[in-house]
C-alpha cells in the first residue's frame, strides 16, 4: 500500500465560504461557542486539502476548550488525508489542557467526561493522545511533517504500539517518507524493525531460562548474508556468559552480527554496563571491520570470551565457503571441528569462556544416521582441558518455515524427527 489517499466524497462549499472556518476561529471563545454548530459542521467539508490543513492549524492555535477540541477531532476524523494526523494532535492538546487545569486546581472536566461528550471510549482517546504526542516529538525535532500528515491511519497505529518509543518511530517514518514520498507502509515499518525491532522483540531479548525462542527477532539477518543467526542469541550469550570488561571475539563473524548487537547493548544489558573490546575475524571477510583469519588456527589475540557458530554439517554448503561447510562426510567434519576447538582453547585467557553453537544432525530417511554434534564438541573441549559450565537450547523455528508442511509430514510418516534445536554449550578455561 503506497502513501496515497482518496478524498472522501463531500459536498464542496462555495469558494467565498472556504475559509470561513478559519476566520470565525479567530474570534473569542464566547464567539466560538455561539458559532459552534455552524463553524464545526463546516470544518470537515473543505475538499481542498490545503484549506483543511489551514483550518485545522488555526483551530489548534485558537481553541482552548477541551470539549470543542474533542468535537473538532471527531469531525477531522471524517476525512482523509490529514484527518488521522489532526485528530491525534487535537487529542494531545486536550490532554495537555486538562493536565494544566489539574495542576492549577481548576479542572472543570475530566478526560472521561470529554470522551463521553463525543462518544469516544477513553482507551481509544488515550491511543489518539499517544499518536499526538508522537507527532509533537517529530515537530520538536524540527523534522518536516508535510508528508507525514498524509500518511495512512495504520502508520500512526504502528507508532502507538511502540509505547514510549512512539515518537522515535514517527521520526524514523517521517525521515523515510520525506526521502521516499511513494514509500509503502510495509517498507517504512520494515525499515524500523530492521534497525530497532518490533515492540514484542524489544520486550523479549533476555530469556529467564535455558530455552531460547525468538518469534520476533530484533536483529534480523541482512539481505546479502543469509547465514546469520538471530542477534538475540549473541545478546543472551553475552549477558549470561561474558565478563563485563575484557576481550570478546567472534572468529567466524559472518556479517558481523556480534558487533551490531553489542553496539545496541543499551537495549539488553540492563545494569551490567558492559565495556568489552570486540574483535571480529572470518576466513572470508565480507565487511571492512572484519579481519581475515582461519579459525582452525589460534587467534592473533588472547580472548576472555569467544563465540563460534560454525557451518552446520550437511546444511551449510549453499550458504558458506570453506571446508566445514562442504565436508564430504561426518568424519571429515569432525576432524575440522576438532581443529577449531583446539585453536579456540589455545586462544582463551585463563578463566575465559568459549560458547559453541551447533545443532545435532538428523537424516530424513530411516536409514540415515543421527549425529550428536554438540556431544562430540563437548568431548573435544573436555579433552582440551576446558570445563563445561552451562548450556542453552535454541529453537530454530524450522517447523514454521515456508514450505515445511511436506517435510513435517514426511518426518512423522518416517518416524524421523527433524533437527529443530541448536545447543549453545559454554566451556571455561581453568584459571592459573
Amino acid at each position: 500500500m503506497t502513501l496515497t489517499f482518496e478524498t472522501r466524497k463531500i459536498q464542496p462549499v462555495k469558494s467565498e465560504d472556504k475559509f470561513e472556518t478559519v476566520n470565525n476561529i479567530n474570534g473569542s471563545i464566547s464567539e466560538i461557542s455561539d458559532l459552534f454548530g455552524d463553524v464545526f459542521n463546516r470544518f470537515h467539508s473543505v475538499v481542498d486539502s490545503s484549506a483543511f490543513y489551514e483550518a485545522a492549524e488555526s483551530i489548534l492555535c485558537n481553541i482552548e476548550q477541551p470539549k470543542y477540541l474533542a468535537k473538532c477531532a471527531t469531525l477531522a476524523s471524517l476525512r482523509e488525508p490529514g484527518g488521522t494526523f489532526y485528530r491525534a494532535k487535537l487529542w494531545a492538546k486536550i490532554n495537555n489542557l486538562l493536565a494544566t487545569e489539574n495542576k492549577a486546581n481548576k479542572k472543570e472536566l475530566t478526560f472521561g467526561q470529554v470522551c463521553k461528550q463525543v462518544s469516544v471510549h477513553p482507551t481509544t482517546a488515550k491511543g489518539y493522545v499517544i499518536q499526538g504526542k508522537a507527532i509533537e516529538y517529530v515537530e520538536k525535532a524540527s523534522i518536516s511533517t508535510i508528508h507525514l500528515r498524509e500518511a495512512p491511519t495504520e502508520l500512526f497505529k504502528y507508532a502507538q504500539r511502540q509505547k514510549e518509543r512512539a515518537g522515535e518511530y514517527l521520526i524514523a517514518a517521517a525521515k523515510f517518507i520525506n526521502n521516499k514520498p511513494n514509500a509503502t507502509l510495509a517498507q517504512i515499518h520494515r525499515d524500523w524493525c530492521l534497525k530497532n525491532g518490533s515492540r514484542a522483540a524489544n520486550l523479549d531479548i533476555i530469556k529467564p531460562s535455558d530455552w531460547w525462542a525468538f518469534g520476533n527477532p530484533k536483529w534480523r539477518r541482512e539481505d546479502n548474508f543469509l547465514g546469520s543467526i538471530p542477534g538475540e542469541i549473541y545478546a543472551n550469550a553475552l549477558y549470561y556468559f561474558a565478563p563485563k570488561v575484557g576481550i570478546a571475539v567472534d572468529p567466524m563473524a559472518g556479517s558481523g552480527m556480534l558487533k551490531r548487537v553489542y553496539d545496541d547493548r543499551e537495549r539488553w544489558q540492563k545494569d551490567s554496563a558492559f565495556e568489552l573490546e570486540i574483535h571480529l575475524f572470518d576466513l572470508h571477510p565480507c565487511r571492512d571491520f572484519i579481519k581475515k583469519h582461519d579459525a582452525r588456527k589460534p587467534l592473533p589475540i588472547k580472548a576472555d570470551w569467544i563465540f563460534i557458530d560454525p557451518p552446520y554439517f550437511g546444511q551449510s554448503k549453499h550458504l558458506f565457503y570453506g571446508d566445514l561447510a562442504s565436508a564430504k562426510d561426518y568424519a571429515e567434519y569432525l576432524i575440522l571441528i576438532k581443529e577449531l576447538i583446539q585453536a579456540m582453547s589455545k586462544s582463551l585467557n585463563p578463566g575465559g569462556r568459549l560458547c559453541v553453537f551447533l545443532p545435532k544432525w538428523s537424516g530424513l530417511r530411516p536409514e540415515n544416521p543421527n549425529h550428536d554434534i554438540p556431544a562430540d564438541v563437548y568431548s573435544f573441549a573436555i579433552n582440551e582441558g576446558l570445563i563445561w559450565i552451562d548450556a542453552a537450547f535454541v529453537s530454530r523455528g524450522r517447523q514454521q518455515e515456508p514450505g515445511s508442511a511436506v517435510k513435517n509430514n514426511a518426518a512423522k510418516r518416517n518416524r524421523r524427527m527433524r533437527s529443530d534445536t541448536c545447543v549453545l554449550n559454554v566451556f571455561e578455561k581453568p584459571g592459573v
